[in-house]
């Protein structure tokens, strides 16, 4: 009776960090599609828009680090109830922006509250489940993005259609508001236990000692620099396929949501697929699914700036999207099943920080390179193939240690 009130309590756990995810990802759905009218309120240029999306990855990146190490050092309770209301209440001022630097300043503070996401939830997934589910249940919550892409890309353009930005992002964050109390409610207090002198002086120089172990791995180097180059994947085509849908392919905000449907609906169906391959055939060989989410996606992505028609480039835009998610969950899992549970977050805070640099350049990037070249869709797409080859090559040289994870297989899972 108690392991299945223990496990019913795990799954109201993730259920709410999933919703948490979601709304998490329709906001980054948002911004991507509100700086179209933004743009045309404001009269902003392309490096300008570039420069609001880039605020939040610029926030997102820099306090990945510091987020993970507070939630292995203070719990996840305070840090991640915290967190999902701060980027709540900054999302809600986002629609009280009155120009440039009141909407960059409120997109940071977003990707403030955003950074300590993954690598809270991570934690909560290392210390709650067995390693053989480990996978799954990460995976249930990533698929989070897939549904926050799909939905989002949908209520968004029809809530901007027909009310306006200001009114979208004001509900956004709401909603996340109403999260943040019920992940409060959920979620275990740590407990605190005074300790003597003696104790907390061996405590310091065992952290010190776990920081030295994740800095000079070279696993986590090699795992950071694979996401830096998906995300500026990924990110560059979801910060940049909405105006290219509409100014260059001619599509209405609503068709551009509807159809913007499809690839996270598929999305998610893979996400789930991957974590149940990586928790049955994958385990310590996670670069290889890498790899070849990588180059499949390059294939797709070639294919779907140069297909002839919407429902071709939709259908190409889908299969890469599907291969993307491979290579973003098994880079979260990596860390979940090679890491020691005690730096499960300080290890994603570390690697996401290092790879949400990319997230932060591709849209600034992309928009110079468009104003550089008149426009030129091409040239970005280019570039943003270069990137899923660089991150293939990359993770073929991984080599995975698999002596942490049969040391915690041998001391069974965590209670």
């Amino acid at each position: 009776m108690s392991n299945l009130k223990t496990s019913n309590k795990n799954k109201l756990i993730i259920f709410i960090l999933f919703l948490c995810w979601v709304v998490g990802f329709i906001d980054k759905t948002a911004i991507n599609i509100a700086i179209i009218p933004i743009g045309n309120d404001f009269g902003l240029a392309s490096d300008e828009t570039g420069m609001i999306i880039s605020g939040f990855f610029l926030a997102y990146s820099l306090t990945q680090l510091i987020g993970g190490y507070l939630v292995d050092r203070l719990g996840s309770k305070t840090i991640l109830t915290g967190a999902v209301g701060l980027w709540s209440v900054a999302t809600a001022f986002t629609g009280m922006a009155g120009g440039v630097v009141t909407l960059v300043i409120s997109r940071f503070f977003v990707g403030v509250g955003e950074a300590v996401f993954p690598s809270g939830s991570s934690v909560v997934i290392a210390q709650q489940f067995d390693r053989t589910k480990m996978a799954r249940a990460k995976a249930f919550l990533q698929s989070g993005a897939s549904v926050g892409f799909a939905v989002g890309s949908i209520v968004v353009s029809t809530l901007i259609a027909f009310y306006n930005w200001r009114v979208m992002f004001f509900l956004l964050g709401i909603a996340g508001l109403v999260l943040a109390v019920l992940l409060w409610l959920v979620l275990k207090q740590p407990s605190a236990e005074p300790q003597p002198d003696t104790v907390k002086a061996v405590n310091k120089g065992s952290e010190k000692q776990r920081l030295l172990e994740i800095i000079a791995r070279p696993l986590t180097w090699q795992v950071a620099a694979c996401y830096f180059f998906t995300n500026i994947v990924f990110w560059g085509l979801q910060s940049w396929l909405p105006s290219y849908w509409v100014k260059v392919k001619g599509m209405s905000m609503v068709s551009m949501g509807a159809w913007s449907v499809l690839p996270p609906t598929l999305g998610f169906i893979s996400f789930l697929a991957c974590g149940w391959l990586l928790d049955r055939f994958f385990t310590g060989r996670e670069k290889y699914l890498i790899a070849i989410g990588s180059g499949v996606s390059a294939l797709f992505i070639w294919l779907m700036f140069n297909a002839s028609s919407i429902l071709l480039a939709f259908a190409w835009l889908s299969l890469s999207n599907i291969f993307l998610n491979a290579i973003s969950i098994s880079v979260f899992v990596t860390i979940i099943k090679q890491f020691p549970k005690q730096s499960v977050g300080t290890a994603t805070g570390l690697i996401n920080s290092v790879a949400q640099i990319g997230s932060f350049l591709s849209p600034l990037v992309i928009g110079y390179i468009l104003k550089l070249t008149d426009q030129n869709y091409s040239a970005a797409f280019l570039m943003i193939i270069a990137c899923a080859i660089v991150t293939c090559l990359i993770s073929l040289s991984i080599k995975h240690q698999n002596s942490v994870v049969e040391a915690e297989l041998t001391a069974g899972p965590a209670r």
